[in-house]
């Protein structure tokens, strides 16, 4: 019996040692993440993320408890740093930290913003997370009249009258460049516009606004020796876009296939076709009205590709490697972009590894960007697609 109440009075000294140990811990974590979350505040005006605060608080407690074990082999009382009994201390010590480093982050950001008299954005949606990501915004007012935009499609009127006089919010920025980057780019998102041209006055108002569609780009498709044309279909064409077709004469007395092709687009009793060059001059001389036939093609993915890349920012430039130039002797990886296909001596090297060396009278066709593009050298021979 004396031995029981001996052994409840330790463990009772024991374990209230080690709730006051934690609540010391709890109250140090507790002053240390307040001060964080209040200088964080008053720094940038937003909140200290929850990681930031948690540890702020328990690097703290960490650094005492660690420095306690290797001073004096234990942490609490006579009690190994190898027990149950310290990994319970320690691990109780962590939780409780860690439960009041989040609670004086809230009290040091709340106390910064009452002191500071900066007010929380409680609305949501694209104003609120853009205010909130740039912590000051500047109202741009768009000008009344909207331009088209030359070499573009015209969009649509009611695009045109809903910019008009509109105000849009965007983040506060000195540069004048970035300014107008970042405007066309919203406006080119958020309508669907493929080209947006914007001078901006020496006091940042917005004096000119042009705006145009996404062009259709179908030269850049064409394969080399063939052209675009259209012509006049009686009756109206049947044939769909990318199927190959015979183009017949519809003389009364006779009928003569004039040219074969591919259909690229139709209106009405128009048709858009690809030709070879000699054909386009032949019906484009006769100035009369063709018959359509669809011809029978094996099916490929090519008209798939050429939609994909016009609707895509990349394009495909072609290049050719001249002996001494910049690209002769260097690998493919070395390139901007990605190389599609390297054409030497009539052999065709479809997607080269990046150890593969360029060579003078090399052909490439290289897939990216414009501004990836733009590193490579100027080429006369070099086209566009």
């Amino acid at each position: 019996m004396t031995e029981f109440v001996v052994l409840q009075t330790a463990v009772s000294e024991w374990t209230e040692t080690a709730l006051i140990n934690i609540l010391g811990f709890a109250l140090i974590a507790g002053i240390v993440t307040t001060t964080v979350a209040f200088g964080y505040r008053a720094v940038s005006t937003r909140g200290a993320p929850v990681g930031v605060g948690t540890f702020a608080g328990l690097a703290v407690v960490a650094g005492w408890l660690n420095a306690a074990g290797l001073e004096q082999a234990t942490i609490i009382d006579e009690t190994p740093l190898v027990h149950h009994a310290t990994a319970t201390y320690v691990l109780g010590a962590v939780v409780v930290s860690a439960i009041a480093a989040e609670i004086g982050r809230r009290i040091g950001d709340e106390v910064a913003r009452d002191v500071f008299d900066i007010t929380r954005l409680a609305a949501t949606g694209e104003i609120a997370s853009l205010v909130r990501s740039a912590r000051l915004s500047i109202a741009i007012q768009l000008p009344e009249r909207i331009d088209d935009a030359a070499g573009y499609p015209p969009v649509d009127p009611s695009i045109k009258r809903d910019l008009a006089g509109r105000t849009v919010l965007v983040p506060q920025i000195s540069d004048e460049s970035a300014l107008r980057s970042r405007l066309a780019t919203r406006l080119e998102r958020d309508y669907g516009l493929g080209h947006v041209s914007i001078t901006v006055g020496a006091d940042g108002t917005v004096e000119r606004l042009a705006i145009g569609g996404t062009r259709s780009r179908i030269g850049s498709s064409l394969p080399t020796g063939t052209v675009a044309m259209a012509i006049r279909t009686d009756p109206a064409p049947t044939a769909s876009v990318g199927d190959p077709i015979e183009v017949w004469t519809s003389e009364e007395d006779s009928s003569r296939l004039a040219a074969t092709g591919m259909v690229r687009a139709t209106a009405g009793d128009v048709a858009t076709i690809t030709v070879d060059a000699d054909a386009a001059d032949r019906l484009a001389d006769s100035g009369s009205s063709y018959r359509l036939t669809t011809r029978s093609e094996p099916p490929n993915d090519g008209d798939g590709l050429c939609s994909v890349l016009r609707a895509a920012d990349e394009t495909v430039r072609s290049v050719t490697v001249e002996d001494g130039g910049t690209l002769d002797n260097v690998f493919v990886g070395w390139l901007s972009g990605i190389v599609l296909v390297v054409v030497r001596d009539d052999e065709v090297i479809p997607f080269p590894d990046d150890n593969e060396t360029l060579r003078d009278g090399d052909e490439l066709s290289v897939l990216g960007t414009a501004g990836e593009l733009a590193s490579l050298p100027p080429n006369e021979a070099g086209t566009m697609h």
